[in-house]
């Protein structure tokens, strides 16, 4: 009787304890992987030095017709960019997106013409001192960049607007100042290495560059962020 005793108030003890452990269980996974997401709205500046700064190109099409592409001359230039992402416990994931139309002198010629580039990226970042309301990011990145450049591309007697493509890879530093939860102020630096692959005309559709055109760009701005 004694022993059935025993059992019955280990069993009791068991069922007052379970709830609290499984909710504490619960609340320790929640909090050490807790989940938010946010959005940037960001505005900075571009340094770009490279192969599309410094020389024209020399294509060839199918029909081995020789043509030239003069790049425009982009060492300075403002955009916006604004990023979508995820923040899992200390790491960050986004998707960023950033467009800009500007006017910039060709290389190779005394002409001035409007080029517009767009880029989309994907970062993974580490926040140092998390979950601090001030943070410092470092991360990685991938992207995908477009340019184009009205009347730049020399086909025969033709002039059309030329379009390069191309990938980049990019190291990501960036400070988190949190204001309240959910607002925060972020300045960011990042340095883009960039090679395009492509470049388009109309005449002569899309054609492979060998070798790649190399270019570096470094992209400075400051962001407001809203997390939720």
């Amino acid at each position: 009787m004694t022993k059935f005793l025993k059992s019955l108030l280990a069993f009791a003890l068991f069922m007052t304890a379970a709830p609290a452990f499984a909710y504490d269980h619960i609340q320790y996974d929640d909090s050490y992987w807790p989940r938010s997401y946010y959005v940037n709205a960001a505005f900075g500046t571009f340094f770009t030095w490279g192969d599309v700064n410094e020389r024209p190109i020399s294509v060839t099409d199918s029909l081995d017709n020789k043509h030239k592409v003069y790049t425009p001359d982009m060492f300075f230039f403002p955009s916006p960019e604004i990023s979508l992402g995820a923040n899992i416990r200390c790491f960050s994931l986004n998707a960023n997106f950033q467009y800009w139309e500007t006017s910039q002198e060709l290389v190779g010629i005394d002409e001035t013409e409007n080029a517009t580039i767009w880029r989309v990226g994907f970062e993974f970042i580490y926040n140092l001192f998390w979950p601090e309301d001030f943070q410092v990011g470092i991360g990685i990145g991938y992207s995908y960049t477009s340019l184009t450049a009205e009347n730049s591309a020399f086909i025969g007697e033709k002039v059309q607007n030329s379009h390069l493509m191309g990938s980049g890879v990019s190291l990501v530093t960036n400070v988190h100042y949190y204001i309240t939860d959910n607002f925060a102020i972020v300045p960011a630096v990042k340095f883009y290495e960039n090679w395009f692959k492509f470049v388009n005309a109309k005449a002569t559709g899309t054609l492979d560059l060998d070798p790649f055109l190399w270019q570096t760009y470094v992209y400075a701005s400051v962001g407001l962020q809203y997390q939720f």
